[in-house]
């Protein structure tokens, strides 16, 4: 049986909205082709299409980067990309006990089996790589079995969201003395032997070309 979600987030407004559309709908293609179960969660409307390739499909349009002045200062999306998280995990169904989330702009192709297999084999509650320094625990993608992330990335934590959604993670983790639950890679780009690429970069402000269709 499959235990594993495949959690894919996806926010298409602003620039390049055409390219961010295209990158949203060939990893939901490619991962569904390949067997995962895919659950897409966006605060963007998609089309038709590449619903077709998603297990689940929510639309939560709502982009606010705080609730009810909650956190009371921030500049970043983390607020935004914890909501688009917390909709996912709310409909995976019973009998799952794992997820690994990414980005829509995540490399599409790489041999995700692989990397849950991995993930699984270092017997950690949860697997991520490093995000600008040991003080960090890396969202672009990251492998959590459900109860884990419920246990330490849930609404509750929308106070830490004046710093990036990794710094809250690790503070989150540290504060509830789970950091020895976790296996921690250096670098994306050695993700297992695997070379986690990103095609969309600063707040999805510059695109890097996408060689897929």
């Amino acid at each position: 049986m499959n235990d594993t979600a495949i959690i894919v987030t996806s926010y298409c407004g602003g620039n390049f909205q055409e390219e961010k559309r295209k990158m949203t709908k060939t990893i939901c293609k490619m991962l569904s082709e390949k067997g995962h179960y895919v659950i897409l969660t966006t605060h963007s409307p998609i089309d038709a299409e590449t619903q077709i390739y998603c297990d689940v499909f929510v639309y939560d349009k709502d982009n606010r980067f705080s609730f009810d002045g909650v956190p009371q200062r921030t500049t970043n999306h983390g607020v935004a990309e914890l909501t688009l998280m917390r909709n996912a995990v709310a409909l995976i169904p019973k009998g799952f006990k794992y997820l690994l989330k990414m980005a829509y702009d995540n490399k599409p192709d790489l041999d995700y089996h692989d990397i849950i297999q991995k993930c699984k084999e270092t017997g950690k509650k949860a697997v991520t790589a490093k995000w600008g320094n040991d003080l960090s625990l890396g969202t672009q993608m990251y492998f959590s079995e459900i109860e884990f992330f419920n246990k330490t990335l849930s609404m509750d934590e929308l106070w830490r969201c004046e710093k990036d959604l990794e710094y809250v993670w690790y503070d989150s983790v540290k504060e509830k003395d789970l950091l020895d639950q976790i296996h921690i890679i250096d670098i994306y780009r050695n993700f297992f032997g695997h070379d986690v690429l990103q095609y969309a970069h600063a707040a999805g402000t510059s695109v890097d070309h996408y060689p897929y269709d």
